[in-house]
């Protein structure tokens, strides 16, 4: 596979996984309809920094991991299903207004932003799965360490226009979601999302072992 194949596969299959609402992306929606554009936007570069290190260590550390454990992706894939399964409950059984929350700008808050946006994508296993398991597969370990200031590059404005996209589109929502009926629809259309990308993980991994 030539690196003009593996880029364009690498771009598609990140903003595909970015695109979909996973804990990341769903959290930064929230983040900005409770809080404002400014606490988002600090979020949006807490979920990046987290990307980042999971792709820093896909590029010089998945091959000694998959080494020590042998059906290292598939846990991680059964995993991160698992999450996006009680992620999709949580949504399907919130009650309540998103918009109670006040809106604080004080330093402090906007830097627990920031750590809200790593620290979802720390423990997100959908992001652990994509990084460790995914991105190798595409560019193969050789090849990742030779693009890695490319594939940096590429990684941080895919999620950044992606991200900007939630947070603007999160704000433009706000004006119509004090409607509580319309929140409940908006979470339980979440909900059923990430119930079917978690359904379709599972069974791509366990095709193989029916057949």
């Amino acid at each position: 596979m030539d690196y003009l194949t593996q880029f364009t596969t690498y771009i598609f299959t990140l903003a595909l996984a970015a695109i979909l609402p996973g804990p990341g992306m769903t959290g930064l929606m929230f983040k900005t309809l409770t809080h404002g554009y400014k606490h988002g936007v600090m979020m949006l570069f807490g979920l990046i920094t987290g990307d980042i290190i999971f792709l820093l260590i896909s590029i010089f550390l998945v091959s000694s991991l998959t080494k020590l454990i042998p059906n290292f992706s598939f846990y991680l894939v059964m995993l991160s299903s698992i999450y996006l399964l009680y992620l999709a409950y949580s949504f399907w059984s919130f009650k309540g207004d998103l918009l109670q929350i006040q809106n604080k700008n004080t330093l402090e808050e906007t830097l627990f932003s920031y750590r809200d946006g790593l620290f979802i994508t720390l423990s997100n296993p959908k992001t652990i799965s994509f990084y460790l398991a995914l991105v190798p597969a595409i560019f193969g370990a050789y090849s990742m360490k030779e693009q890695t200031f490319f594939i940096i590059v590429i990684t941080v404005l895919t999620l950044a226009v992606i991200g900007c996209f939630y947070v603007f589109f999160s704000w433009s929502l706000k004006k119509i979601l004090h409607n509580l009926k319309i929140q409940s629809a908006l979470l339980k259309g979440l909900a059923l999302m990430m119930c079917v990308l978690a359904l379709s993980m599972m069974y791509r991994e366990f095709t193989p072992y029916l057949t």
